[in-house]
């Protein structure tokens, strides 16, 4: 079994996170997948050893979502997002929608 730790760019709700979960966890392999918003990752576990560009191309088929692997864990240190920023995804209209 092979455990990948990834960051996931572009995911702003917890309907981004369904998506990017549900498109990794398709793939013939998959074990288990966990996705977070803060801090914005993937953890896969899988079978065997799957091709990034595999793992890449579920997740930007379900939206504007890309990976990049996350070679040692390091701890996530937040990050101060703008006041708009805020404003414009706490609205309950989902933006992957």
């Amino acid at each position: 079994m092979q455990v990948k730790m990834f960051e996931v760019k572009g995911m702003h709700c917890e309907g981004c996170v369904q998506n990017v979960r549900k498109a990794l966890q398709a793939l013939p392999g998959v074990i288990d997948v966990q996705v977070s918003l803060t801090p914005p990752q993937a953890i896969i576990s899988m079978e065997d050893d799957l091709a990034f560009s595999r793992l890449q191309e579920a997740v930007s088929q379900s939206g504007h979502y890309t990976l990049s692997e996350i070679k040692e864990q390091t701890e996530a240190k937040p990050v101060e997002k703008p006041s708009f920023f805020k404003k414009w995804f706490t609205h309950k209209k989902s933006c992957c929608q």
